[in-house]
């Protein structure tokens, strides 16, 4: 199984954070190539800037999936691109934010979500609203910190995610949920043993559930041909409107597929 994990920003400054936690992750049988946008925001905290990485995500995924891939990994929070990678391509895609909080209500019953900075806070409330994956949610808080100064000072950024996971806890939460892919990432990275009032609480790697997810799914469909329905959410367009289609793309200068 070889799958694309992609940070969808226009820098490589986290992909050997996100490589060291999956690594440890993955399966025996399992290559994860992990890369990043040849062009493109390095951070997506206001939704402008993801707007603008989604054409290049779908078209990364797009590529992979011709170059043999089996499945792809975005690893962002906000899932940019997720829904549109998923019309046109076979391959099982996910995002960094919806196989966590489903994973988080398995192994217990209130979760509590961090993220980078209060504007991701406040854009992520929205996602959960959008996708009521609210529910049994205590609270959604920010370590204050970009993606950015994450990177350069990983110490802060731990000692950040343990206070705010022990308030969550204080608050009802019997499970964490390290939200942002790079919070997560450097924090799982540079683990260290966990006080004694956050024992025996999941600490949940959105990285790490994105990617058991999609082995699971990749495992669906090459075991059991299951795959997103393609009856009306799931539509691929390419099927249902082929002229629209290549017309579409021509506008804007893409490749015929």
């Amino acid at each position: 199984m070889k799958l694309l994990v992609l940070n969808p920003f226009g820098t490589g400054n986290f992909d050997d954070a996100v490589r060291a936690v999956l690594e440890k992750a993955r399966r025996p049988d399992t290559k994860v190539v992990v890369d990043h946008l040849a062009r493109g925001p390095t951070f997506f905290r206001y939704m402008y800037f993801k707007s603008l990485a989604v054409p290049d995500i779908v078209e990364r995924v797009i590529k992979a999936e011709k170059d043999g891939f089996d499945g792809a990994y975005i690893g962002c929070s906000f899932d940019p691109g997720v829904k549109e990678a998923q019309e046109v391509v076979d391959i099982p895609v996910v995002g960094g934010l919806v196989p966590a909080i489903h994973l988080a209500r398995q192994l217990g019953q209130r979760f509590g979500f961090i993220t980078d900075t209060e504007l991701a806070r406040a854009n992520t409330y929205d996602l959960f609203k959008k996708d009521k994956l609210d529910v049994e949610c205590v609270g959604l808080k920010s370590v204050e910190m970009g993606i950015e100064e994450v990177e350069r000072n990983p110490e802060r950024n731990r000692k950040r995610v343990i206070e705010i996971a022990q308030q969550l806890v204080r608050d009802g939460a019997d499970v964490i949920v390290l939200g942002c892919t790079i919070v997560s990432a450097f924090f799982t990275r540079d683990r260290k043993k966990l006080p004694t009032n956050l024992s025996g609480i999941p600490f949940l790697d959105s990285n790490v559930c994105s990617l058991k997810t999609l082995e699971l799914l990749v495992d669906l469909r090459e075991r059991y041909g299951l795959t997103v329905s393609r009856k009306t959410y799931f539509a691929k367009p390419q099927k249902d409107e082929k002229e629209a289609f290549k017309r579409n793309r021509r506008i804007y200068g893409l490749p015929e597929l």
